[in-house]
């Protein structure tokens, strides 16, 4: 019997190290090995581990950030592109300037075609279509044959205009200030109103009768500078009953308001009068003369 003390000899090595178990664990690492080199057992249930626990594993490192800044990035450009789309496809259905500037005020560009520019000017009223641009730049414009389509782009509270053609480049440039802006607003569009509600024509306000009937009286400059556009007040619907003439002079110019009644409603239509002109008629509606222009 060998003692337990003693020192095992290079036989007692050689037995235990190549003894059953150890001969059976070393060919099972090997069969492990080559099996894992052969089919990659090993990555595939790693991956599908990783696949199954990923949704409750923490998001951080440098790789989760990188996506994470992907995904908001075209999340942000996705809403930009949609948000483009759709002020485009208003832009091709305004009506109107006042429309157009509504949609700059988004914080977004607008483009619409030539076509569709001499539209809108065409329905601006004369006075304020030349302030705008002056028609006969337009047509200059027009006769080059070259323009294509206007951009639209905020410049502070006003607006700028390029005239574009094919390739981009400028044909004319036109600032709007926020002053025009508001004039045309006002004067394109009506309020559902009465004149009483509007303080600016407070102890101004007169019959419909008696201020045309004084108009009329007065020289065709007169005439047209205190009423721009009377062609378009005949096609608005109802009746003229009252007018009044404010105490505000703002860029050379007195509003002027047209109240009609539309049966069952009331409202009240803006128009820029120039100063010089108004001036005049509201001193005749006061009681003065001006025998070298009036006839009575």
């Amino acid at each position: 019997m060998t003692s337990l003390t003693s020192t095992p000899d290079s036989a007692d090595w050689l037995k235990r190290t190549f003894s059953l178990r150890p001969v059976a664990l070393c060919l099972f690492v090997g069969l492990l090995l080559i099996s894992e080199l052969r089919f990659d057992w090993i990555e595939q249930i790693a991956g599908r581990f990783l696949v199954v626990t990923n949704p409750q594993r923490p998001e951080f490192g440098a790789i989760w950030e990188k996506g994470h800044s992907t995904e908001v990035a075209l999340e942000t450009l996705n809403q930009l592109v949609t948000d483009r789309q759709r002020v485009q496809r208003e832009a091709r259905e305004a009506q109107s300037f006042v429309e157009v500037a509504r949609l700059l005020d988004r914080g977004l560009d607008v483009v619409v075609s030539a076509e569709h520019f001499q539209q809108l000017y065409g329905v601006l009223p004369t006075v304020l279509a030349d302030e705008l641009l002056s028609p006969f730049t337009l047509i200059r414009i027009q006769s080059q044959g070259q323009w294509d389509r206007a951009y639209f782009e905020p410049a502070g509270k006003g607006l700028t205009i390029y005239f574009l053609n094919r390739d981009n480049r400028v044909l004319h440039q036109v600032t709007v200030g926020s002053d025009l802006l508001a004039r045309i607003e006002r004067g394109e569009s009506p309020r559902n109103e009465s004149l009483d509600n509007l303080p600016q024509f407070a102890a101004r306000i007169y019959p419909a009768e008696r201020f045309f009937a004084v108009l009329e009286e007065l020289p065709e400059d007169v005439r047209r500078n205190v009423i721009p556009w009377p062609e378009n007040l005949i096609q608005s619907p109802g009746r003229i009953v009252r007018v009044g003439i404010s105490d505000e002079i703002l860029s050379g110019r007195i509003e002027i308001g047209l109240e009609f009644e539309e049966p069952p409603r009331t409202y009240v239509t803006l128009l820029p009068g120039r100063d010089w002109a108004v001036g005049r008629l509201r001193a005749v509606l006061e009681g003065e003369r001006f025998e070298s222009e009036i006839k009575f």
